[in-house]
């Protein structure tokens, strides 16, 4: 899996939550962009369905509690594509 590809899946389902916000940083806080912990968790369920991937319960809420940035999001997203 490319940095690329999940990164740019990344920033276009926040895009879509953002209803079409699409220049963000990806440090940028999700708070700050406007999402909540629900966004985020359906973010992370629409990503690994995007891409193919599929995480334990335990790594979901592990990001759900330390998720800030898109980049964070990128990070998880790379470290389970990778088992």
């Amino acid at each position: 899996m490319k940095k690329a590809a999940v990164r740019a899946a990344v920033h276009h389902f926040i895009s879509r939550l953002l209803e079409g916000q699409v220049d963000f940083d990806d440090n940028a806080s999700l708070a700050q962009l406007g999402l909540d912990k629900a966004d985020i968790e359906d973010l992370i369920f629409h990503l690994e369905d995007e891409l193919g991937l599929t995480a334990f319960t335990a790594e979901e809420d592990q990001m759900l509690k330390t998720a800030r940035t898109a980049n964070d999001l990128s990070r998880f997203l790379m470290e389970i594509g990778r088992h």
